[in-house]
């Protein structure tokens, strides 16, 4: 009888209305979080206003301001370097540390808590260590260096060539954590059987990873891969405690622009039409990134 009652209600269907009706709180919620915002943004983009009165209807003129602005292009660029850059780096090395603790060792545990370790550690308090770290001749790095015949007196955070890269590094060790536990956690879920299938046939560890372990946690690499573009080219934590975007802006990436234009510069409309073209960069970068790995995928 219970059998029959549930059967029954399994063909029962909910009315839309009290569908809506239940979704009502959350939607509205969603609304006020997200639509809000971006309407004001929208709106602040196609006005002048510095932060006290009324908005000012200015139309496109803001836009045409950033599009002819060579601080913009720079920024840009430096995002796209910086995302790309810290992006690869830290799916590379939370797949490698992936791989490493999903072996079956004994001490698989105890490396996922060391490796998660500099999650906990604050954005702004690592930017003070690396920053206090890479510091000519009292920092740690440089004192290394200095040991090693390689000099002491490296100004990592003063060149221009190379402050960016310093902040990838340091971008890489703190943002590795999170990844890895998601691919340790997918590795995980792969069924023993078919690694002993793969050695009964003589691939080894290379072959297994390969065709093995890399198609069956696609959908969470992927996933990995695109919030990891997102979050990187949104950084600003870091860039700005460490640099501030200097020297000479070649570490200005576009929040730390979009910051300098709206509460130092005083001029909201400009980082408002330049959050909006940046975000509209960012969602096609990651529809493209998404189609062309289900476009493998499905290739595959």
């Amino acid at each position: 009888m219970t059998s029959r009652a549930a059967s029954g209600n399994a063909g029962l269907r909910v009315p839309t209305r009290v569908v809506l009706l239940a979704a009502f709180p959350a939607l509205l919620l969603l609304g006020a979080v997200f639509a809000f915002p971006i309407v004001q943004t929208l709106q602040l983009s196609f006005s002048d206003w510095r932060g006290f009165g009324p908005m000012e209807w200015t139309g496109l003129d803001n836009y045409v301001d950033v599009l002819n602005n060579k601080a913009f292009f720079e920024a840009l660029r430096n995002t796209v370097v910086f995302a790309l850059a810290a992006t690869v780096g830290i799916v590379a090395s939370a797949l490698l540390l992936a791989v490493a603790a999903t072996g079956g060792g004994r001490f698989d545990s105890i490396y996922r808590t060391i490796w998660f370790l500099p999650a906990i550690v604050p954005g702004t308090a690592a930017a003070v260590f690396w920053s206090i770290s890479v510091q000519p001749q009292s920092g740690v790095i440089n004192s290394i260096l200095g040991f090693l015949g390689l000099g002491s007196d490296h100004a990592w955070l003063g060149s221009p060539d190379t402050a960016l890269w310093v902040i990838v590094g340091v971008a890489i060790w703190t943002s590795t954590a999170f990844p890895f536990l998601l691919l340790a956690g997918a590795i995980d879920r792969v069924p023993p059987e078919i690694y002993e299938a793969a050695r009964i046939d003589g691939a080894g560890g290379w072959s297994q990873f390969r065709y093995f372990t890399l198609p069956l946690i696609r959908p969470v690499l992927t996933m990995v891969i695109a919030l990891q573009l997102i979050w990187n080219f949104n950084a600003f934590t870091i860039v700005w405690g460490m640099t501030r975007g200097g020297p000479a802006g070649s570490t200005t990436i576009l929040p730390v622009l979009l910051y300098q234009e709206g509460f130092k510069n005083g001029d909201f409309g400009s980082a408002a039409a330049m959050g909006v073209l940046s975000s509209v960069l960012l969602i096609a970068l990651g529809t493209i990134t998404l189609r062309g790995s289900a476009s493998k995928a499905a290739g595959e």
